[in-house]
């Protein structure tokens, strides 16, 4: 074989020639860069302007729209308007620790809220933490006014500048509207705002300047100085347009956003200092510059010390390691092959002999790992079939007995027919109960479902009504066996039974198209459940999957030990966890004396789809 004949240059000279030239590349590449970079940013500056601002504003209206709402839940709350139209509410001190745990909850639901103050118009006074002192002003200018909420000014509450707000307080269900007295609500107005540029900001880009004044152009929030300079400066007809701001006492321009809240007559300025981009461009410039020079000095040290024997070895081995990565058996039985020419490396040798032996021991590794998972697997899947046959096999005795006991009445009576139609669809549902499948569709689960009740309308005659409301692609979905009826024997025994009125149950199912589950729901109208026995259910259903032991029977008996008036929604919790995993838990509400409603969800398969997968 004839052999090509080689120039050889010297390796130093190589990485200088390719070192050079990345030096330029990369030079070239950072000055277009850092050009790009100050034009972008010149524009992003308005645009970013513009974004910030209107969401500033955005936040700041829908904090005053709730600050309102929350003023209409106070104002017109029984417990306020039973204080203020008391005659002897100075003598109560029940009523007025009711009216303190009202101005408690309301102080809760907005964490820049300072105080809650109500202010009756014949002088009486409570609040949170304010003084009547602070408020009389306000009440005074507000009482022969006849005014809806409005902002009335700011003072201080408690060493915290606050913006008042104020609702008047009149009568309801009386047929005729009188003043009872005024709601003030006090709001942390620094606090509101600067949390709200904080969050706004946090990549800290630039540092805008805030002002907020109400309809008198007194200032509520900002700085008095800038604020006279936007005053003195004409303003655009559109709160779309941006607008520069000029400040008489320094060389400063801004770029200014105004808006209005009308509602209220409160005005919102945005202001940005054009002298912070160009910092801010020095700044990155400045550091893309030294992050450059840094990238080259690595690159300057990594090709003068690294040997290149060792990378073109390193390039066969990675070779190897795709062609293993490929599928290729004989490569692997073959071993890897190295080349490193006249002068090799040691370690590079012991490298690739380590690597061959690594193969030869993960080839082995991996027979035995097969091996092992395949009689796990198997295991598995022995275990979880007869646990869910286990659970499946709990039918309540008590409705055995209860229909037994029923038919034995029937007889007496001579209700032939009925006792026909009785046993029938006694022996339908025992004969679903023990047939082979353990998926059907829910059409063949409504089925059972219909014949136990109707041998439940028989016992408990017209103690309850049954509804159904079932999408078109409901029916032919798979779920487990006898998931439904348990559910529905539940909302029988422990719902409508307990209830003294007449009930009824809605049973529906619909499907999740976008998170490809279908919904199952069992609403009944009976007596609920408090909220404690509510949320034991629910540790009890969580507790089922995580606290598993492994033994269906003794998971079983200590469910029923501890909850056992919902033993037949643990059992069908836990065969959901065996069949779909613990994202499949069955899901509860239920609210005393109104009723309660479970659902269940199972991943949306028909037996056409899984004949097609």
């Amino acid at each position: 074989m004839k052999k090509h004949k080689t120039i050889l240059l010297p390796l130093g000279r190589q990485f200088s020639i390719i070192l050079v030239l990345f030096i330029v590349c990369t030079a070239g590449i950072t000055l277009y860069n850092t050009q790009d970079y100050v034009r972008v940013q010149t524009d992003f500056l308005s645009s970013s302007l513009d974004s910030y601002s209107s969401q500033l504003a955005k936040n700041t209206q829908e904090a005053y729209d709730s600050y309102e709402n929350i003023c209409y839940s106070a104002a017109y709350s029984s417990v306020v308007q039973d204080f203020l139209s008391s005659k002897n509410r100075q003598s109560s001190y029940e009523a007025y620790q009711e009216l303190r745990t009202q101005l408690e909850n309301t102080f809760l639901l907005n964490p820049y809220i300072s105080d809650i103050a109500v202010y009756g118009q014949d002088g009486t006074f409570a609040s949170l933490g304010g003084s009547a002192f602070s408020y009389k002003p306000f009440a005074d200018k507000l009482e022969e006014t006849s005014f809806p909420y409005c902002t009335v000014g700011t003072t201080l509450i408690n060493g915290t500048n606050c913006h008042i707000l104020a609702m008047p307080i009149c009568t309801l269900g009386t047929g005729q509207s009188q003043r009872l007295g005024i709601l003030f609500l006090a709001i942390d107005i620094n606090h509101l705002l600067s949390n709200s540029m904080t969050n706004m900001n946090s990549q800290k880009l630039y540092e805008p300047e805030i002002l907020f004044a109400n309809a008198q152009q007194e200032l509520i929030y900002g700085t008095k100085s800038l604020y006279r300079t936007v005053l003195n400066t004409p303003a655009p007809q559109s709160e779309t347009d941006t607008y520069e701001v000029k400040a008489n006492s320094t060389p400063v321009t801004y770029i200014a956003k105004c808006y209005s809240f009308r509602k209220l007559g409160l005005s919102l300025y945005v202001l940005v200092d054009k002298s912070q981009l160009t910092s801010q461009i020095q700044t990155i410039s400045l550091r893309q510059f030294l992050a450059t020079g840094a990238i080259l000095l690595l690159v300057f040290l990594f090709v003068t010390f690294l040997y290149k024997p060792f990378l073109d070895s390193l390039k066969q081995l990675i070779d190897f390691m795709k062609s293993i990565s490929a599928g290729n058996r004989k490569a692997i039985k073959k071993g890897a092959q190295i080349h490193q020419g006249l002068i090799g490396s040691t370690e590079i040798n012991d490298i690739f002999n380590a690597f061959n032996e690594m193969l030869i021991k993960t080839e082995e590794l991996n027979h035995t790992i097969f091996d092992s998972y395949t009689r796990m697997y198997e295991l598995e899947a022995n275990n979880r079939k007869t646990e869910i046959a286990f659970l499946r096999s709990q039918i309540n005795p008590h409705f055995l007995y209860n229909t037994l006991t029923m038919i034995c009445g029937m007889a007496a009576e001579g209700m032939t027919d009925k006792i026909i139609l009785v046993t029938g669809a006694l022996s339908q549902i025992f004969r679903y109960s023990i047939k082979g499948n353990d998926m059907v569709s829910l059409r063949e689960e409504l089925e059972i479902v219909k014949s136990y009740l109707m041998i439940q309308k028989e016992r408990f005659a017209d103690r309850f009504t049954i509804e159904y409301n079932f999408s078109d692609d409901a029916y032919d979905c798979l779920i487990p066996k006898m998931v439904i009826q348990p559910l529905v024997e539940n909302a029988i025994v422990h719902g409508l039974e307990k209830s003294l009125k007449p009930g009824s149950i809605l049973i529906g199912a619909g499907r999740n198209p976008r998170h490809g589950y279908l919904a199952i729901w069992i609403f009944d109208t009976g007596v609920g459940m408090p909220p404690e026995k509510l949320q034991e259910l629910r540790h009890s259903i969580a507790a089922s999957v995580h606290d598993k032991t492994g033994d269906a029977s003794a998971d079983l008996a200590k469910m029923d030990a501890q909850n056992h008036d919902s033993i037949g929604i643990l059992n069908v919790n836990s065969r959901m966890v065996l069949y779909y995993g613990a994202d499949y838990t069955l899901i509860i509400d239920s609210e005393e004396g109104v009723g309660t409603n479970i659902q269940l969800r199972v991943p949306y398969q028909t037996s056409d789809s899984l004949q097609i997968s």
